[in-house]
């Protein structure tokens, strides 16, 4: 934890958090507007990472067989070994360090606080092992078993419920910072506000 608090300290200020939201969501931007799209026009229905609930065995199938040596070649690169191999880190530095300073400016002291702060990088983690799911699926390399969809499916889901729950972190510890700034302010007025005789 002290590496990752050394390293959140030099990535929490207001500026580097801008930075890490504003390429984030340009990165996601493209995949939405760019990849998507045509991935998705071509099989029919969403593709993998659109799917948070994950997917069936037939709907796997599916994708797989409708999807064409460009649509593959499309989905391999750019889509999951460079934007979606850039977007779960930049999402989870944002988050975190975005945690980190509200953690940090509302003194809150506790196991779980530190907790939230790993929440956004084991996401990372989920996320490019379902990306290596879907390349061996996309691919052919192994065949679509019962195995590897469960898996891949489980990697999604979890990816859609730890970021689930360091939105809503922030969203409490946003709430918390927000109720000490008008409590000082409060205390301000009240040492300034002139006495009655």
């Amino acid at each position: 934890m002290s590496i990752l608090n050394s390293f959140l300290t030099k990535t929490a200020s207001v500026k580097k958090i801008c930075i890490s939201f504003i390429a984030s969501h340009f990165v996601l931007l493209l995949m939405m507007v760019y990849t998507f799209p045509v991935i998705n026009n071509q099989i029919g229905t969403k593709a993998f990472d659109l799917q948070p609930f994950g997917y069936s065995v037939s709907e796997a199938a599916s994708i797989v067989n409708n999807l064409n040596d460009q649509t593959t070649s499309l989905y391999l690169f750019p889509q999951l070994t460079l934007l979606d191999l850039l977007y779960p880190c930049l999402l989870a530095l944002f988050l975190s360090s975005l945690l980190f300073r509200l953690i940090k400016i509302t003194r809150a002291k506790s196991k779980i606080a530190s907790i939230f702060l790993i929440i956004p990088f084991l996401t990372m983690m989920f996320d490019y092992s379902e990306n290596i799911c879907i390349i061996l699926m996309i691919t052919k390399s192994i065949p679509v078993s019962e195995t590897i969809v469960i898996l891949s499916s489980i990697f999604s889901v979890l990816k859609g419920i730890l970021t689930s729950i360091s939105w809503i972190a922030i969203l409490v510890y946003g709430i918390k910072w927000f109720k000490l700034k008008i409590l000082e302010r409060n205390k301000k007025r009240a040492l300034t506000k002139p006495k009655l005789h």
